[in-house]
């Protein structure tokens, strides 16, 4: 069983949206968290050290929602600045970077974060990958690797709590029992099976979704599907489209979205077996009234 921990994030110069700083509890590592314009500003917070960073915004070729772009240096305070004059990181709009408070990192250790990083957001699969090469994990004595894998560890419990998922990959057992019941929807010509998650709605691989738009369907969803279509998550079945691995949507209404082609409330629309909606069973764990 997971034990709790505390993550502190520091405000700086009193403006939520500027510099944030972010320590663990019982970790030597430091975050700092801030957007493209401020970096700046983050340098004057200690960015002149070893370290990984990770450059994030939206992805251009809407292929994903999100694209990231992985690195490492010896300076990265330096290796930042040399990025604002590169045009292939013009998504580049927020910024997050992880150093060693007691400069414990050396050069074997982030190359072995990179490699370790960008290996599993390619594995995940919920971003779009800004890096070109895919670089080769280092081998490290038992002494470094326990370094390097201790920090990747920290790392990636902090990640969520920064709103970042790129390094996930969904899981198809829920970690909440609670959330174990599998919802059903068939509807508008959507079909599929699905489970809530803390992180969103997972519908399972066989849905079936609607070919052709209805309406109501809004250009961000059409957008929506052309993507997946374009990713391989909804190919052609002839009189429909059908889902072609797990999928982890956003939310209920997404989910139903693209596999109704309209815009439609998820949370009434899928129900359990005995035909109670998500929104009843929300309701029903919350323990309050609708």
């Amino acid at each position: 069983m997971a034990l709790p921990y505390v993550i502190s994030i520091i405000v700086t110069a009193a403006d939520p949206d500027g510099v944030r700083v972010v320590e663990k509890s019982n970790w030597t590592g430091r975050g700092l968290v801030f957007s493209r314009s401020d970096l700046g500003l983050a340098r004057t917070e200690g960015l002149d050290g070893v370290g990984i960073y990770l450059l994030l915004g939206d992805d251009p070729d809407e292929e994903y929602d999100r694209r990231i772009y992985i690195g490492q240096g010896e300076n990265v305070g330096k290796r930042l600045s040399q990025h604002q004059g590169d045009d292939g990181k013009d998504f580049w709009d927020t910024t997050v970077t992880f150093t060693s408070g007691n400069s414990s990192l050396n050069r074997a250790h982030i190359s072995y974060l990179e490699a370790e990083l960008i290996n599993l957001a390619r594995s995940a699969k919920r971003v779009s990958i800004a890096n070109g090469n895919q670089p080769g994990t280092p081998h490290l004595p038992a002494s470094d690797h326990a370094v390097a894998a201790g920090f990747l560890a920290e790392m990636r419990a902090i990640f969520p709590v920064l709103g970042i998922d790129a390094f996930e990959a969904v899981e198809v057992a829920p970690s909440d029992p609670s959330r174990a019941i599998r919802y059903y929807l068939d509807t508008r010509g959507g079909k599929g099976e699905g489970q809530e998650r803390s992180d969103g709605f997972l519908v399972f691989a066989g849905a079936i979704a609607r070919k052709d738009a209805t309406p109501s369907l809004r250009e961000s969803g059409n957008r929506a599907r052309t993507r997946m279509i374009a990713a391989g998550q909804l190919t052609d079945n002839g009189d429909h489209y059908t889902l072609t691995e797990d999928t982890l949507f956003k939310t209920p209404s997404a989910a139903a979205l693209v596999l109704t082609a309209s815009h439609i409330n998820g949370r009434v629309e899928w129900r359990d077996v005995s035909g109670v909606t998500l929104k009843e069973r929300q309701i029903e764990r919350s323990g309050g009234d609708d």
